[in-house]
């Protein structure tokens, strides 16, 4: 996803999921019982904060990779 689809609600919303206590857990440990559920098909289509911290950290490593 390039920068320019990336905008301020969105940063807004990877943020409040990037910082939350359980997804961090989540996605240090995708292996436990909540690491599975937060990483499930439902949780990951649905969670627009999940769906937002994807698309701008996605996009963060992409432009460190170039």
């Amino acid at each position: 996803m390039s920068e320019g689809n990336v905008g301020p609600v969105r940063k807004a919303l990877a943020v409040i999921c990037h910082s939350c206590p359980v997804c961090r857990y989540a996605r240090a440990h995708p292996e436990s019982v909540i690491g599975k559920v937060l990483h499930h098909r439902l949780h990951a289509d649905f969670c627009p904060m999940w769906k937002a911290e994807k698309a701008v950290y996605e996009a963060d490593q992409d432009k460190t990779a170039a």
